[in-house]
C-alpha cells in the first residue's frame, strides 16, 4: 500500500517550500499556457473566473501527505477550506530530533484548518487542532479533529473525525472511538476515511453517521470515487502481496470488480492513491507515470499507460469531459514542484511552473499543486 512511501520528514521538506508570495514530458513551459484547473502557488490560489486568490498561509498537510487535498473548494466554488501548518519551534527534516533538542513530547507545530471566501477575500479560521477536510455536496463538512491542539514529537496525534451539517453549524463527532485518522471524501451521504495503524498501515473506512463506522476495505487505499458516489477504485501495493486494484460498492461493501496489475502492462507496475474517475475512466500515478483504467460491466482494464520521465507524479487529475487532458503534478531534480498537463492522444506531457520566479522559504524551492474536491456526487455548475 503506497502511503508508505511517504513519511512525515518528506512531507515536510515540501512544506517548508511552500512559503511563497504568489515540469513528466519533453516539453516545458515557464509562463503561459497556464494548467486548467485550480491550482496553488504557495499562498495564491489560480484558476478562479473572477482572478487568483491570496489565502493567509499556505494549504499543506504534512499529517496527511497526498492521501488527501491540502485545500478544497466548496460545492457551489465560494469558498476555499484548506489546512495550514504552524511551527511551534523549527523542525528541520534533515537531522534528527535528538540532534535539535528535540524531545519526545515537546509540542512541534499546531494543524489548523481556514476558510476563505473568494467573494470578498475574507480568511478565517475555521478549526484549530485539526486537518484533512471534505465537503458534501450539500454543503456539510467533515474533518479530524485532534485531541490535542498540538502536534508532539514522537506521539500519535490521535482525535475524532468530527461533521459539520453547514459551516454555521455545531461539529458533531462521527468516529467511535479516538485514533488516527485522515479524512478522504464524501461518497453520497457516507464519508470515507483512513484510519491509520502501526507502520502507517491504512485502513480505509465508511461512516454512515455518527458512531456508525465499518471497514471498507483493509490495508488499501482509495484512487477516485465514481461520479455518483456509489463506487471506490481502491488500490492495494505489494507489502500485501500481488499489487491490484478494485472497485468496491461503497453501501454494500461489495466487490465489482479486481484486477491484478501483475497481468497488464509492467509499465505499469503499482499504482497510487488520490486519482481521479471521470466517467467510465479512472487515472492514477503509476510506477512509470500515469494509468488510464476503464471500469464497467463488472470489469476493470487497462487503457493506456502514459510514461513520464522523471520524479513521482502525485494527485493526477481529468482536465476535461472526454478524459483526454490530464493534469498532476511532480518535482523537478532540485525538488521544485511542477504541473503537468497531459495529452492522451500524443503521450506528451506539458511542464509548467506558474510564477516561474516565485521563491521558496527557509532553503527550499517552491511547492505547486492542484486544488480540488475528491467527493462525489458534486453540482455540475
Amino acid at each position: 500500500m503506497a502511503f508508505t512511501k511517504l513519511t512525515l520528514a518528506a512531507v515536510l521538506l515540501a512544506l517548508a517550500a511552500t512559503g511563497c508570495g504568489a515540469g513528466g514530458g519533453p516539453s516545458e513551459a515557464a509562463g503561459p499556457p497556464q494548467p486548467p484547473g485550480l491550482y496553488a502557488v504557495g499562498a495564491t490560489v489560480f484558476g478562479f473566473p473572477g482572478g487568483p486568490s491570496r489565502l493567509a498561509a499556505p494549504p499543506v498537510a504534512p499529517l496527511a501527505g497526498w492521501l488527501t487535498p491540502a485545500a478544497v473548494p466548496s460545492p457551489d466554488g465560494r469558498y476555499v477550506a484548506y489546512s495550514v501548518w504552524k511551527e511551534i519551534r523549527r523542525d528541520d527534516p534533515k537531522l534528527s530530533w535528538t540532534d535539535q533538542g528535540i524531545e519526545p513530547g515537546d509540542p512541534l507545530a499546531t494543524p489548523s484548518l481556514r476558510l476563505h471566501d473568494t467573494a470578498n477575500e475574507a480568511d478565517v479560521l475555521l478549526e484549530e487542532g485539526a486537518f484533512s477536510l471534505a465537503w458534501r455536496a450539500d454543503g456539510a463538512l467533515a474533518y479530524f479533529k485532534g485531541a490535542e491542539r498540538d502536534y508532539r514529537a514522537a506521539v500519535p496525534y490521535a482525535g475524532d473525525i468530527v461533521v459539520r451539517s453547514s459551516l454555521e453549524a455545531p461539529p458533531e463527532v462521527w468516529s467511535l472511538e479516538r485514533a488516527r485518522y485522515i479524512v478522504a471524501g464524501w461518497a453520497g451521504s457516507g464519508l470515507v476515511a483512513y484510519r491509520e495503524s502501526e507502520g502507517e498501515a491504512l485502513d480505509v473506512l465508511v461512516l454512515d453517521g455518527p458512531g456508525r463506522v465499518r471497514v471498507l476495505a483493509a490495508n488499501s487505499a482509495l484512487v477516485a470515487l465514481s461520479p455518483d458516489g456509489r463506487q471506490a477504485f481502491l488500490e492495494q501495493g505489494p507489502a500485501q502481496g500481488r499489487p491490484s486494484v478494485q472497485v468496491l460498492d461503497v453501501e454494500s461493501g461489495k466487490q465489482v470488480a479486481r484486477l491484478d496489475l501483475t497481468r497488464i502492462d509492467p509499465a505499469v507496475g503499482a499504482v497510487g492513491y488520490a486519482g481521479d474517475w471521470r466517467g467510465g475512466r479512472v487515472v492514477a500515478s503509476s510506477a512509470s507515470g500515469l494509468a488510464v483504467f476503464r471500469v464497467g460491466g463488472g470489469r476493470i482494464a487497462l487503457e493506456q499507460a502514459v510514461r513520464v520521465p522523471g520524479q513521482g507524479i502525485s494527485e493526477p487529475r481529468f482536465a476535461d469531459s472526454a478524459g483526454r487532458r490530464i493534469t498532476a503534478w511532480t518535482e523537478d531534480k532540485a525538488g521544485a514542484g511542477v504541473l503537468l498537463d497531459c495529452d492522451r492522444a500524443t503521450k506528451r506531457c506539458l511542464r509548467l511552473r506558474p510564477l516561474p520566479r516565485a521563491r521558496g522559504m527557509l532553503g527550499f524551492p517552491v511547492w505547486r499543486r492542484p486544488v480540488y474536491n475528491p467527493s462525489r456526487p458534486l453540482p455540475i455548475r
